[in-house]
């Protein structure tokens, strides 16, 4: 076909977008299942020839004038995509398209939290050696050095080659969005996979890994330094099978901490022949980073000594050095290095006390923050308000602004936003739909001159709204059937900083957005994080004001009454109340009235007192509840009704309706792809086979739980398992086996808070191995413990404690019965070991 026929149906009429355009065109839908770079484009439209990326740009403008701007999708920092479905693409075009290959899908998730594609890791041969060897002789390992010079990269390499090393695996621990001290141990359990429990968040992260044999990296500390020494020293002794390697800019000055100070990539002499210096890692990097920048630079005897030049000038500094790679295209090597002379000479003062190399590192951001055009330093500095990365959506709508007469659109963010990737100052991870963030320094300084522009409050506010709709939508997206509860999860992942940071914004200065968020994030924190979630929920409950709108008002009392429906029933009860009043007089909210209905049935089972009041009540709701589900439903809207019910099955004791109805639950959440549920309804089932009176089937279903619990990281609902197993133990008459298995799992008890699940048991094994004394001061120490959480016993509690009753008063005559039991009310947590675990009864 000769150029003058390459034409493309538009509507029906024959256009030509030109040779170069067509050409560009048919690469793009050739490749549809993927993106195309900048470079392969260029080689597949103008083969053999040099020429600038800007005509490549012209030729994509034309295309999607053409075709429609959503024709062709620019993905910063990766290239372009051909986004029409195979009906809407031209017939040209659509001949010519691959079918889009399925997604992959991975059936062992990365639990690791390292990043699925590593950066190249240049010029640091001689410290992962020297980091491997440390790492073999310490169990604590700082790396120590300024900001940008290279640590985390260094420390995922290293993560990366040991993770088969050690029994369970490695992990990914990143610090850099988390501002508040008192969530760093929920933070690094978080990260690890563990449950940290309702009690002191270290002590369950100390029980969580203490059997673990494992290396975990901390990045990111330098800004929470007491408490990530606090919480390692901690971990230093409860954990000998664990080893931490921890990124800072200065030392935890710990005990039994090693240093490992990360010096400055190495720079060659002036002398060195192009052979020797072209493997020193300080040039090595600039001239990996400026082809990358620029295809045609090539490193050679013309122009070493300018490149060598340019690192001394940066300190060997890796982000310096990329940075200034990345200016290459633009000004050419030379003019490079006199403007980087220039510009250090100007931004060489500074404090006396900070070091050379943060100067040094400052200078080449102002640097390079100066050399921007004015729309690129608007975009840079409003990146900023970002934690943790974002999503290029995400960018656009916070970072674009066309109001007052601004002309920063959309697309102009993306363009902008690739050059910043392009420049380095925006890293892009990830593959086809990439996530962006700023480094920690740039992103300090981008701060620091959107506070000079006066911008500051205005995008705090647009980023809070962003994380509104965000995590708005994501909450109705959870009962909306159309994805995986673990996908939901997994995909909120990312974003979880910069919901708390919005929420921390909003709860001061946007009191509506702040309680918007509250569900969709505390959900999204998923149940390991109980302590966060609690957070979200009281430091919201001021906020929901009657001047709310009534749905939101609704919507955030019910998410939370079905949290607080087992911790604080009665305030559960009031909520679900409110929020099932406000749904009656919604229209079109039944599914949102099925849900609050079902926190009220749920909360409406527990409290201090067997619930005989409540009774009619909850068969009142449930009946209601009942009458307005509807089959068509996604499985998780479903699942929640079914689990208010079959509690109210179980506390009444119908059993077998109540297991029934689990398993039709789990059937359920299997369908709705949520495993953690499925978890623990297993638990939940073999704690009901007990209730039944079916004991050897509950211990034959536990002993197989805790068997596949035992090597993962799921260590609360493993010490659940145990527990239960040992009330079921009991039930068997079997104290040797209860015994043993509660004095190896008692000191996790106090740590994960979990004394409901284990009094009455300590109670029954020292009654039954004739130890009346003890069992009944243990009985009045079980009432105190189930006081203080506001419930009154379960029904396998229930009957351990009414059988150590029975046994003792066989035994001691009332007053005796009274008197003990008055003292157990009084006794300490701390006490508990010694006295229920011990051989002697203690009158």
């Amino acid at each position: 076909m000769r150029p003058s026929q390459r034409v493309v149906l538009v509507d029906g009429a024959a256009t030509s977008p030109g040779a170069r355009a067509f050409d560009v065109l048919m690469a793009l839908v050739h490749h549809r299942d993927r993106v195309v770079s900048k470079d392969e484009l260029l080689d597949l439209a103008w083969p053999g020839l040099v020429v600038e990326e800007n005509n490549l740009q012209a030729q994509v403008s034309a295309l999607r004038k053409l075709l429609g701007p959503q024709a062709i999708v620019t993905i910063p920092g990766r290239g372009y995509r051909f986004a029409l479905e195979a009906s809407d693409a031209p017939p040209a075009a659509a001949a010519a398209a691959l079918p889009s290959p399925a997604p992959a899908t991975d059936a062992h998730p990365n639990l690791t939290h390292l990043p699925l594609v590593l950066t190249p890791l240049i010029g640091r041969t001689l410290d992962v050696s020297n980091l491997d060897t440390l790492l073999g002789q310490h169990r604590l390992l700082t790396i120590v050095g300024a900001g940008g010079i290279g640590k985390s990269l260094l420390a995922q390499w290293l993560l990366h080659a040991r993770r088969s090393a050690h029994q369970h695996g490695v992990a990914w621990v990143d610090l850099a969005s988390q501002t508040a001290p008192e969530f760093v141990a929920s933070t690094v359990a978080g990260a690890l996979g563990l449950q940290s429990g309702h009690g002191d968040p270290l002590k369950g992260l100390m029980e969580a890994v203490r059997p673990l044999s494992m290396l975990i990296a901390i990045d990111n500390a330098e800004h929470l330094l007491d408490e990530v020494a606090r919480i390692l020293q901690a971990l230093h002794q409860a954990a000998p099978q664990l080893q931490v390697l921890v990124t800072s800019q200065a030392p935890l000055k710990l005990a039994n901490e090693w240093v490992y100070r990360l010096d400055a990539l190495a720079l060659p002499e002036h002398s060195a022949p192009l052979d020797v210096a072209r493997h020193f890692g300080a040039v090595a990097l600039f001239a990996e980073r400026a082809q990358a920048a620029d295809r045609r630079f090539e490193l050679g005897p013309q122009n070493l000594a300018t490149v060598v030049e340019i690192c001394r000038r940066l300190d060997g500094l890796p982000l310096a050095i990329e940075l200034a790679a990345a200016r290459v295209p633009l000004l050419g090597l030379v003019p490079l290095a006199n403007s980087l002379n220039e510009r250090l000479r100007l931004l060489n003062g500074g404090g006396r006390g900070a070091p050379a190399r943060q100067k040094t590192l400052r200078a080449a951001l102002e640097w390079s923050y100066g050399l921007l055009d004015a729309t690129e330093q608007t975009v840079f500095r409003r990146l900023g308000v970002f934690v943790g990365g974002f999503s290029l959506e995400m960018a656009r709508q916070v970072v674009a602004d066309t109001a007052n007469g601004a002309t920063l659109d959309a697309w102009a963010v993306v363009d902008v936003l690739g050059a910043l990737v392009d420049r380095s100052l925006v890293i892009a991870d990830g593959g086809d739909t990439p996530r962006y963030r700023l480094l920690d320094t740039p992103r300090s300084y981008a701060l620091e001159q959107l506070t000079a522009a006066h911008e500051e409050p205005a995008l705090r506010q647009r980023h809070a709204l962003a994380m509104r709709q965000l995590f708005e939508q994501a909450d109705t997206a959870f009962f909306s059937g159309q994805q995986r509860i673990d996908d939901w999860y997994k995909a909120l992942a990312p974003d979880l900083g910069n919901g708390r940071e919005a929420l921390a914004w909003a709860i001061q200065f946007d009191p509506q957005t702040a309680v918007a968020i509250a569900p969709g994030l505390a959900e999204a924190l998923t149940s390991d994080r109980r302590r966060e979630r609690r957070y979200i929920w009281q430091a919201t409950a001021l906020l929901v004001t009657d001047q709310l709108p009534s749905g939101l008002q609704a919507r955030w009392s019910s998410r939370a009454a079905y949290f607080w429906a087992y911790r604080q029933p009665a305030l559960a009860c009031r909520l679900a109340r409110r929020a099932a009043s406000l749904y009656r007089a919604q229209p079109g909210e039944k599914r949102n009235l099925y849900h609050a209905l079902a926190a009220l049935v749920y909360a409406l089972t527990y409290g201090p007192t067997p619930n005989l009041e409540q009774r009619p009540e909850q068969r009142e709701v449930l009946a209601e509840m009942w009458a307005i589900e509807d089959p068509a439903w996604p499985p998780i809207v479903r699942s929640y009704g079914l689990f208010a019910s079959l509690t109210c099955n179980f506390v009444e004791g119908a059993f077998d309706q109540a297991i029934e109805q689990l398993l039709q639950k789990a059937s359920l959440d299997a369908l709705a792809g949520h495993s953690e549920a499925l978890l623990r309804g297993e638990d939940i089932i073999a704690y009901m086979e007990l209730a039944a009176g079916r004991v050897d089937a509950s211990i034959a279903r536990y002993l197989a739980l805790q068997a596949r619990l035992a090597n993962t990281r799921h260590m609360a609902t493993l010490l659940l398992v145990q527990l239960h197993l040992t009330g079921a133990w009991l039930a068997k008459g079997d104290t040797v086996q209860a015994r043993a298995l509660m004095e190896s799992c008692w000191p996790q008890v106090l740590h994960f808070d979990a004394q409901v699940y284990a009094a009455d048991n300590l109670a029954l094994l020292a009654a039954l191995e004739n130890r009346p004394h003890t069992a009944v001061r243990l009985l009045g120490y079980a009432d105190t413990v189930h006081a203080a959480h506001g419930k009154a016993r379960e029904v396998n509690e229930a009957r351990c404690a009414q059988c150590a009753e029975h046994l003792t008063r066989a035994t001691l005559d009332n007053a005796t019965f009274d008197r003990l039991k008055t003292l157990g009310h009084g006794l300490r947590h701390d006490d508990i070991a010694q006295l229920g675990l011990g051989l002697d009864d203690a009158a």
